[in-house]
């Protein structure tokens, strides 16, 4: 399990992942996954909180690249502004409810 002072995350077929390479595979499996479930989410603010998770996962992208400035930027813009102003849109517009009277 210890191959050059370093801790292993696992052994698959005798080759090793380390924690960075673990930690790196499961945010881009959350990252496609979440992206993934905004297309196929029926109702649409689920479908803009996946996306801001989605937006999330590719600010953990941006951390292992070693762009820590471009991640910060990414929250900042994308998952502060840009899926809070959809959000805010979503809510505030008035829309017509196919099985009643209300409106």
């Amino acid at each position: 399990m210890y191959e050059g002072g370093a801790v292993m995350a696992w052994d698959i077929l005798g080759a090793s992942i380390g924690w960075d390479e673990f930690f790196f595979l499961f945010f881009a499996v959350v990252t496609v996954a979440a992206a993934v479930l905004v297309l196929y989410s029926k109702e649409i603010v689920r479908s803009v909180m996946w996306l801001a998770l989605a937006f999330m996962g590719v600010a953990f992208t941006y951390i292992f690249l070693g762009a820590e400035f471009l991640a910060l930027i990414q929250i900042l813009i994308y998952v502060g502004a840009v899926s809070v102003l959809m959000l805010f849109g979503i809510m505030l517009t008035k829309r017509k409810l196919l099985g009643g009277d209300r409106q």
